[in-house]
């Protein structure tokens, strides 16, 4: 498809998001798919020159649910696709803007983000949804590769990933007094992570009959705390399971809504090697690659009332869009 096309396609979809439909009868011939790829391919070309609006992601969902079965109400998009590193993440979570800055390494294919969540007022698919995922959805699943040989020294002989998966939640009322403050979190927390270890005799038991006990090998590597991150607390504790180290960060943004961050470690013997001056360089670039991505968090709220909020002691602004083009005025 060439470039003129794109463009001239892309224009078209956004006169004709609000009421887009793609070919309303699925068929499954090789013409029906090319004319498929080629709209999927309009739209990104569009996101990537214009930069992601909601209209965009609107015709995104109009096009995905006519190629049944692969319709689904919360739309993601392929981030490697659309931005680069030092750029940032931005995804509206009903009336939260969280941002972060995109990392410096080479994405691991199939890096996915969802932009808009709308939970407030949902549509019947979005309906379906939340009581299927029980009120949390993704926001961001994302991997980088962080060696750059496939033969890395201390990484059982291949190169190593890492990555983050980020979920937006509605609490239930049952739960949300155990949200309501940073130390009630950092005591639910910790609780969460006690219950994530089973008993010595659990252990010893399974041991005897032969049995795979999950979660057997459970280690507590760093418990809850607080943290304050642009101006907002966030609890943040970590886990070793066998040869892998995962991070939590967790803060509430309302009542009845939370967001948590899990960042996954390569896989390395992270008990038997304590002093992190020793880890090979693939751990240590996972580790700043964290880092960098932690500090850069930012969370602000639309139409911010100013009311006083425990986890909020600075209030801060999104972090700035990626520069692009003007989109043209729709004819």
């Amino acid at each position: 498809m060439g470039l003129n096309r794109i463009v001239l396609l892309g224009i078209a979809i956004i006169a004709m998001s609000a009421s887009f439909k793609t070919y309303a009868t699925h068929e499954s011939t090789d013409a029906w798919w090319r004319r498929y790829g080629d709209e999927r391919d309009a739209l990104y070309a569009q996101m990537k020159r214009y930069g992601i609006s909601r209209e965009n992601v609107t015709a995104m969902r109009h096009l995905t649910e006519s190629a049944p079965p692969y319709f689904d109400p919360h739309v993601n998009l392929a981030s490697e696709k659309l931005l680069s590193s030092g750029e940032n993440y931005r995804f509206e979570m009903d009336e939260f803007i969280l941002s972060m800055k995109v990392p410096d390494a080479s994405a691991v294919p199939g890096n996915w983000i969802w932009p808009y969540t709308n939970t407030r007022t949902p549509d019947p698919g979005m309906e379906k949804l939340l009581a299927r995922e029980k009120g949390a959805l993704k926001v961001a699943s994302l991997g980088w590769y962080v060696c750059r040989s496939l033969f890395s020294p201390g990484l059982f002989g291949r190169c190593e990933t890492a990555g983050v998966l980020v979920l937006y939640r509605i609490l239930q009322p049952e739960e949300r007094q155990k949200f309501s403050t940073p130390e009630r979190l950092r005591e639910l927390s910790s609780e969460v992570l006690k219950k994530s270890i089973p008993p010595r005799e659990e252990v010893e038991k399974a041991i005897k009959a032969g049995n795979f006990l999950s979660g057997a090998d459970n280690r507590i590597h760093l418990d809850p705390e607080s943290v304050v991150i642009n101006g907002r607390v966030w609890i943040r504790n970590a886990m070793d399971s066998s040869f892998g180290r995962r991070y939590s960060y967790m803060t509430t943004l309302s009542s009845d809504r939370m967001v948590g961050f899990s960042f996954g470690l390569p896989e390395y013997d992270y008990r038997a090697n304590p002093d992190s001056s020793t880890y090979p360089a693939a751990i240590k670039r996972a580790y700043a690659l964290m880092d960098e991505l932690v500090a850069s968090l930012r969370i602000a709220k639309i139409n911010d009332d100013g009311l006083p909020d425990p986890f909020v002691l600075d209030r801060v602004e999104p972090a700035p869009l990626p520069v692009r083009e003007k989109r043209p005025t729709a004819q």
